[in-house]
This record gives C-alpha cells, structure tokens and sequence, in this order.
C-alpha cells in the first residue's frame, strides 16, 4: 500500500521553465512496501492458520500502514487536499486494523470484506495521485492502483470464499503489490537524484 507525502524539490536552473515535480520520501515508501511484502509472508507460510490468526494479521499490517499514511500526510509540505485525501486513507486503514484486532471480523465474509476495501480505498488513492503527475511515475502509480483496485473486488465480489482461498489470495495480493511498491521507491529515488543537482538541498 504505497504512501503519498508529496513535497517539492525545484531545480533552481529551471523553476522559470516548469514547475518542479512531487517527489515521495523514499524511506516512506519503502517501509510500506517492505511492510507489505512481510504481512504477505506471515500471510503464507504461518502454520496452523484459523481465521482469529489472520484477523489479528490484518489488524496489525492496516494499523502500521494507516499509520505511515497518516504521517506522511500531515508530515510534509503540500496541498490541502492531498492531505485530506492521504489522512483519510490513513485513518479508514487504521479503523479496519482496530477492527480487526477487536475481533469485529468473526466470519471470513466480514474479514475479506475488510481486507478488500483496504485494498480499494488505497488503489483509489494511488490513481487519483497518478494523474497529478507525468511520464513513468504515472505510469507505475496506475499500475500499482490498478493491482490494488482489482484484489479488492476480488475480494468484495467473489462469494464464497473460504478461508484457505482468502489466506491464499490475501498473501498473494500483499507479496505482488508490496514488491511492486518497494520497486517504485527506488525509481523514485532514481528520479530525485536526477531532478535534484548536486549540492542542492
């Protein structure tokens, strides 16, 4: 589930040119990814898997990533409205987590349901910053919010699921879209580095 604390770094050479374009903290970003990737793993591999294991799971990873969201919402310099739209995914997040940690999801229904919107209210968030941007920093955050939109109607719209499929689906959606998330930090930073000149903070 990828952050966006957007701040702005301006190449002094070209500010009369263009304007300078919002770049994410590269740590932020990171740490969800890497946070992610994680949650996927215990997803998968912890044994004796019942639905209170998972619950407990979830509760924690939406807690710490609504958590970071929430920070680099309020963290950094920008637009009021990125703050609203980035705080509240944060907040929506860390109430699923609470939930889940009080044992609100008691049937695999409810938990995927929690699980699926997390997924969606993320994905949603990443696109509409997607097109706030250009060339392939657009590109990777509409790639990254269409994984996250589509693993939550997965899990919203296939009826049925048991929970082993929702153990499975769960640790997929988080190992893909965490690694995806990780990958897109560092062409970031790769980005950063050749906006900013040297000597230049």
């Amino acid at each position: 589930m990828t952050s966006f604390p957007w701040h702005h770094r301006q190449n002094r050479r070209h500010d009369q040119a263009k304007p300078a374009a919002a770049v994410e903290p590269f740590r932020e970003i990171v740490g969800l990814g890497l946070i992610t990737i994680l949650f996927g793993v215990a997803v998968l591999a912890w044994p004796g898997k019942t639905l209170s294991l998972l619950g407990v799971l979830v509760g924690v990873w939406l807690l710490v990533a609504g958590a970071i969201r929430v920070y680099g919402a309020f963290g950094h310099d920008q637009s009021t409205g990125r703050r609203v739209l980035l705080g509240g995914v944060g907040v929506l997040l860390i109430v699923g987590g609470i939930a889940c940690l009080q044992h609100v999801a008691t049937g695999v229904a409810v938990l995927a349901a929690i699980i699926g919107l997390a997924w969606l209210v993320s994905g949603i968030a990443e696109l509409s910053i997607a097109f706030l941007t250009h060339g392939r920093i657009r590109t990777s955050l509409i790639a990254i919010g269409a994984v996250s939109l589509l693993a939550g109607l997965a899990f919203l719209f296939w009826p049925g699921l048991s929970l082993g499929l929702t153990v499975l689906l769960t640790g997929i959606s988080a190992l893909l879209i965490g690694a995806a998330e990780v990958a897109f930090a560092f062409q970031l930073r790769q980005h950063d580095t050749a906006a900013v000149p040297s000597g230049h903070h």
